[in-house]
């Protein structure tokens, strides 16, 4: 075996796992139309699908093989990139657009009564604002964002409630805030309550905790029990993936005046904490499968 058929013999490995350039190709090709033995060595590597054996050096990695492991690799470090990125923009975004409850001094310039209709105008401070009506009873709230009063992006915006004197209308305002609420219009036996803000999302939270304490406590008992182990591990994560949303989005509390909004946020960061803790959690799992 002269040096030429050295040099071949160790480039039939790229030549039979496709790995190697045209110009290499040809080169190996037309040495083995003149050489039997590396042409038979190439059909030997070829029908068997391995990689070379020098006689002199140990097995080397196909490279085939690490290219896959680099691409998998590559995979997840994006999968997790991205992940992380979609979960700190829900926490930028619930920021940003989380409503602030503004008292009545602070929302409501102005309000009259004409043609059997109240009309309110708020002042520019105001991002939006909900009616909630029952029967003949009307709760009006109104809040600013962040990203509004950073910008100055509220304006003046109005609305028209229509009375009901027959059914003696009651109108109004949710202050939300330190302030008492404030009765726009009609007449009520009480006056001055302050409505506090939902605490069920606590609740919710407690509960959560409740079972993440027992799963773990169980995972501790039963971890030489592989099927139980793996379960409980799961439950595990998924309770500290809402855990970790609802602190991510109420912060240390769990008051909220929008609760449908706030559980949205919650859920939506808790899916992706789990997504991002499942990927930690079974990264050589991951890693193993795709090789």
């Amino acid at each position: 075996m002269n040096l030429n058929c050295n040099i071949i013999q160790d480039l039939l490995p790229l030549v039979v796992e496709d790995l190697a350039s045209e110009d290499t190709v040809k080169f190996v090709n037309n040495h083995m139309d003149a050489c039997s033995e590396c042409n038979e060595e190439y059909m030997k590597l070829r029908d068997s699908n391995t990689s070379y054996k020098s006689t002199n050096k140990p097995e080397t990695i196909p490279l085939q093989r690490i290219r896959r492991r680099l691409k998998n690799r590559n995979i997840y470090i994006g999968i997790l990139s991205a992940l992380i990125i979609c979960l700190s923009l829900v926490i930028v975004l619930n920021i940003a657009t989380k409503p602030i409850p503004l008292s009545y001094t602070e929302a409501i310039e102005s309000t009259k009564v004409e043609d059997e209709k109240l009309y309110i105008k708020f002042n520019p401070i105001v991002s939006n604002y909900s009616i909630v009506s029952y029967g003949s009873n009307h709760d009006i709230m109104a809040w600013k964002t962040n990203i509004s009063n950073f910008f100055g992006m509220g304006d003046p915006k109005n609305t028209v409630i229509n009375i009901d004197n027959e059914n003696l209308t009651i109108v109004n305002y949710i202050s939300q805030a330190d302030e008492p609420d404030k009765l726009l219009y009609g007449k009520v036996d009480y006056d001055g309550q302050i409505t506090l803000p939902r605490l069920a999302t606590n609740y919710y939270l407690l509960a959560i905790t409740s079972v993440f304490i027992i799963a773990m406590f169980l995972y501790l008992l039963f971890k030489n029990t592989n099927k139980l182990k793996n379960v409980l591990k799961i439950v595990i994560i998924f309770t500290l993936s809402y855990i970790l949303g609802h602190i991510s989005i109420f912060g240390g509390s769990g008051a909220t005046h929008h609760i449908i909004r706030d559980l949205c946020f919650v859920i939506t960061a808790s899916i992706l904490f789990f997504s991002i803790i499942i990927l930690l959690v079974y990264k050589k799992h991951f890693r193993d499968q795709n090789q």
